[in-house]
């Protein structure tokens, strides 16, 4: 059993909301453990001990930690005979255990925000509300049918399929031109949905850089239940997604109260016509022959995230095998398939220039979204072209309205977006530029994969992920205390109206992670900047880009973010020509009054003091540059007495890492005496919660500080308090930091 998952045991079996937590057990390559939760059964329903959803008052969930643990959250199965028939269910097949949806995000960044009771929470929440009924309320619409993992996308305009599907229920067939690569199925339905007079299909079959991969011309069979007397068939109830074969297929099919029969017939005789056409010779579709079916399903309201719109639509894509032997066997495979709105695309450019001779430095750039994309144009236009490109996602039409690049609507898709970055840089002549489609975590995490995309030379590695589990794996890095490069990370704060830079200092004397909490330690006490950081609210507001529940994006016109990548650009590409500043230092652009404009502050921060302390399972305690300032001088300040305050931080059960970014001074009833420091309780509790609030709910009580004016270690009484002080922390870990004339000791206590 790992430290990690020894923490999370701990953590389970401190959370109230649990009745049993079992002993791990092994289950492939994941750690395995069953919890308990008492469910609020409706008191209508308790005497039978089970509601009238299929709840039960005692469920047994279970945990999967993955060998990557604590970077990847836990995932999340119910037992394998809970009830189908709720909404906020994942895909699922017979026999497997259930996997509920617990959140509208990932479960790894809601881990390395909050932490594995948030996760917890969630489930138990979603438990009450599986019991009482309430896991949507349709007052806010229809939640879309769950669907992850899929191998294929199909765009298409919702609306105009919705439109143009037969009222009398039979079957509208249009052409869909695709690329099919490793199984998978990338295709863009006719824009006009023309309808198509006994269709056959196509491929043509390549084998170059990309791979092996196939394109051509499939058909999309739109089919809706028939609208009787003007009235549309209306399915209210939720069902998982379950089709895996023609046979689920078709089920799914009627009980929609959709034509079964005329679809599989209609799917025949595509399939018979185009192994017939003496056009072609089937034998050469190695990647198979493939349908797509597009179910149109009129729901009770309209669909959360499409308002108007009561029509969902599901794309499926159906595959056969052929076999040159048995030409008429019909052995196909069905995968739902992810829709994606057809979008306009858009024209996003800057310019800009600099000497040459500035202008050489390697560069890389982690991830290639909106923000990423933007900094980078602005970086290669100015002349940085000895670029490296890392990100594992492709482009999808939303990504149109913000990102930096236009791409065409084309079927030679889905496109990775370090390609399409890497085109665009040679396209600017920058023929040095390199591409790496790859998670951004496993460069950080093996060191061949990070001296493969982090040259020897590397001047600068910009992370604009955004992602908490990339922040995470960043502060783990060994290859990059290794590296000669120096880190910068950007991200936006507050949709857009908070602009933030991140450079450590030389040899990472000042990290990402402490940056971050010194971004938030300066909260406290800047009103603008946290009102710019807070936004609207601590979570990004929902905007929906497809039918599926994973199409989240934080709603930022495309000024708003070019607004803050122009800056960013500036920012870095001053530091490149003028030279890195040895510090670590924040940089901050905040919305000014206007709404218009931005004003930009750079604030260094000094060396971290690292503290080792092997107390609880091994700790590293990170003291700010600042905080170390402010101790020293009180303790000179009242030297020969002690005295003492309150620490404020971040604690990561991920990282076993403690941050210690700002004190709360002593209230004034504390005793100072030369051998003596008693923290105060006047107003005490008052300035920790003010100072939660103030940094956005980042920073926390963890601990105190005192003075020992004359050295030593911690004395008995320092442990005793320290205890106490744990013993009320509900299972988080408590520091206790003590002043000496030749240093800082530390000591951490956990109940």
């Amino acid at each position: 059993m790992t430290g990690a998952v020894a923490d999370a045991i701990h953590q389970l079996n401190r959370h109230r909301g649990l009745a049993r937590v079992s002993e791990p057990c092994s289950s492939g390559t994941a750690t395995v453990i069953e919890v308990d939760v008492e469910v609020e059964l409706p008191s209508r329903c308790r005497q039978d001990g089970v509601s009238a959803t299929g709840v039960r008052a005692i469920e047994t969930c279970s945990l999967f930690f993955d060998n990557d643990c604590p970077l990847s959250a836990p995932r999340v199965f119910l037992r394998k005979d809970f009830p189908l028939n709720l909404p906020h269910i994942n895909p699922h097949r017979a026999g497997q255990l259930v996997s509920p949806c617990l959140f509208e995000g990932s479960l790894d960044e809601l881990l390395h925000r909050f932490g594995l009771d948030a996760i917890v929470d969630q489930l138990i929440n979603w438990l009450h509300q599986a019991a009482a009924g309430t896991l949507i309320d349709l007052e806010q619409g229809w939640e879309p049918t769950r669907r992850d993992s899929c191998p294929s996308n199909v765009v298409f305009s919702a609306e105009r399929v919705a439109a143009s599907a037969p009222a009398d229920g039979s079957i509208l067939l249009v052409n869909a031109g695709y690329v099919t690569m490793d199984g998978g199925l990338y295709a863009i339905l006719n824009t006009e949905l023309t309808a198509q007079i006994d269709p056959v299909f196509d491929q043509v079959v390549h084998d170059d850089q990309l791979g092996k991969w196939g394109r051509g011309h499939a058909s999309a069979f739109i089919c809706r239940a028939p609208v009787v007397r003007g009235q549309p068939h209306i399915v209210g109830h939720y069902q998982p997604e379950t089709v895996v074969d023609i046979n689920t297929l078709l089920e799914r099919t009627a009980e929609l109260g959709i034509d079964r029969t005329s679809l599989a017939q209609g799917l025949d005789s595509y399939y018979s016509r185009s192994i017939l056409d003496m056009q072609q010779d089937p034998r050469t579709w190695t990647h198979g022959l493939y349908a797509i079916v597009v179910l149109v399903v009129q729901r009770p309201v309209s669909l959360v995230g499409s308002p108007g719109r009561s029509t969902e639509v599901l794309p499926y894509v159906v595959r056969y095998e052929y076999s040159a032997q048995t030409p008429f066997e019909h052995k196909a495979t069905v995968h739902p398939a992810f829709h994606a709105h057809a979008l306009s695309p858009q024209l996003l450019a800057r310019t800009s220039g600099l000497a040459s001779a500035d202008t050489s430095k390697p560069l890389v750039i982690l991830g290639c979204g909106s923000l990423g994309s933007k900094i980078a144009l602005h970086l290669g236009r100015a002349g940085f072209g000895a670029m490296t490109f890392v990100d594992n996602e492709s482009m999808s039409p939303h990504n149109a309205a913000r990102h930096a690049l236009v791409e065409p609507i084309s079927v030679l898709a889905p496109p990775c977006k370090v390609t399409l970055m890497k085109t665009a840089f040679e396209a600017l002549s920058h023929v040095q530029t390199r591409a790496f489609d790859v998670d951004a975590v496993a460069v950080f995490a093996d060191p061949v994969q990070f001296s493969r995309a982090v040259p020897q030379d590397g001047a600068l590695i910009v992370d604009a992920t955004a992602s908490l589990k990339v922040l995470a794996s960043e502060t783990l890095s060994v290859a990059m205390n290794e590296s000669a490069a120096r880190l910068a990370r950007v991200a936006l704060y507050g949709q857009g109206r908070c602009a933030v830079v991140l450079l450590e200092g030389c040899s990472r004397s000042g990290r990402v992670d402490d940056l971050t909490a010194f971004l938030f330690e300066h909260c406290r006490h800047e009103i603008a900047l946290r009102a710019g950081v807070a936004g609207d609210g601590s979570d990004p507001t929902r905007v929906f880009v497809g039918d599926n529940c994973r199409s989240l994006t934080a709603p930022m016109s495309d000024a708003t973010v070019s607004r803050a990548a122009a800056m960013v650009g500036l920012q870095l590409e001053r530091w490149l020509v003028d030279g890195l500043p040895v510090e670590a230092r924040l940089c901050v652009g905040v919305v000014d009054a206007s709404g218009v404009g931005m004003s930009w502050i750079s604030t260094a921060l000094g060396p971290t003091t690292v503290l080792d302390v092997v107390d609880d399972g091994g700790w590293k305690i990170r003291v700010l540059h600042p905080v170390v300032q402010a101790i020293h001088a009180d303790a000179i300040h009242w030297s020969p007495k002690e005295t003492g305050g309150a620490l404020l931080g971040r604690i990561s059960h991920e990282n076993r890492t403690i941050t210690i970014a700002g004190i709360v001074n002593a209230p004034p009833d504390s005793i100072r005496e030369p051998a003596r420091f008693v923290l105060g309780t006047d107003g005490l509790v008052h300035g920790l919660r003010e100072a939660h609030g103030n940094s956005v709910g980042y920073l926390a009580f963890i601990g105190t500080w005192h003075s020992h004016p004359q050295g030593g270690p911690h004395s008995g009484i320092d442990r005793e308090t320290l205890r106490n002080i744990a013993e009320n922390a509900g299972g988080l870990p408590a520091v206790s930091l003590v002043w000496t004339p030749t240093g800082f000791t530390c000591a951490v206590d956990r109940w």
